[in-house]
């Protein structure tokens, strides 16, 4: 069954072969995060839903997570350095109610000082048949500060004009904003916030799920994105 661990399988397939390879010998992004989704994000409910790659002020989260509260994932392998994590904490801290550093087990206790006492630490290792083991080694604490306007910003003009009922031709994204910090609190809007991610990327997520026992873990996140047969693909 393709998705699963496959390490001691015969060579079925150039792709197999390359899958196999990248997982087992190339410990990137790409392997920790499809990993870090076979591990901690498939199991939970299936109620809740994750999004790769959202861009967040000038960052980009590696994974987030919506189910009834929201939280971010930012992974730095043994192949990044922590030159970007300062502003992309900080960044995530402002719109996600608790936040998470993923890193390997020779290098969580080695992160900057500026890593907040709130953001939470989970640790991988290498197991012998190839596969990736987490652990939390530190829980995140619940951010209760959160930037309502940075929030909005990551919301379309579309939603935004849904939300008001007004016509988008005639209205700036800036004043819709402004509107919405008006007429709302910051607990309405984080609300708000997540129910964008839920109606968003929901549709992308389920669709992920019903696929991932068919497709390789390297292909995960273009699969997440499109969303095609691997029947058509494979």
């Amino acid at each position: 069954m393709l998705g699963a661990n496959r390490f001691d399988y015969p060579q079925t397939t150039a792709r197999d072969l390359i899958n196999r390879i990248v997982l087992g010998s190339y410990p990137n992004e790409a392997t920790i995060k499809a990993n870090f989704i076979n591990g901690i994000l498939l199991p939970q409910s299936p109620k809740t839903v994750s999004v790769f790659e959202l861009p967040i002020g000038k960052s980009r989260v590696d994974m987030c997570k919506i189910n009834g509260h929201s939280a971010a994932y930012e992974i730095k392998t043994d192949l990044d350095t922590f030159y970007r994590l300062e502003g992309q904490l900080k960044d995530y801290f402002d719109v996600f109610e608790t936040v998470y550093v993923v890193t390997s087990e020779a290098r969580w206790r080695e992160l900057p000082d500026y890593v907040p006492e709130a953001c939470g630490i989970y640790s991988y290792r290498q197991c012998e048949d190839g596969t990736y083991k987490f652990c939390a080694r530190r829980r995140a604490i619940k951010s209760s500060e959160l930037d309502s306007e940075k929030q909005l910003s990551v919301m379309p003009k579309q939603f935004l004009c849904s939300l008001f009922g007004k016509e988008g031709r005639r209205v700036s994204k800036t004043s819709l904003i402004r509107s919405c910090l008006e007429e709302h609190d910051g607990r309405e809007i984080n609300h708000l916030f997540k129910r964008y991610l839920q109606q968003r990327y929901g549709c992308y997520w389920n669709r992920f799920r019903e696929l991932q026992p068919e497709i390789y873990e390297i292909d995960y996140q273009w699969f997440y994105r499109y969303g095609l047969s691997p029947q058509a693909i494979y």
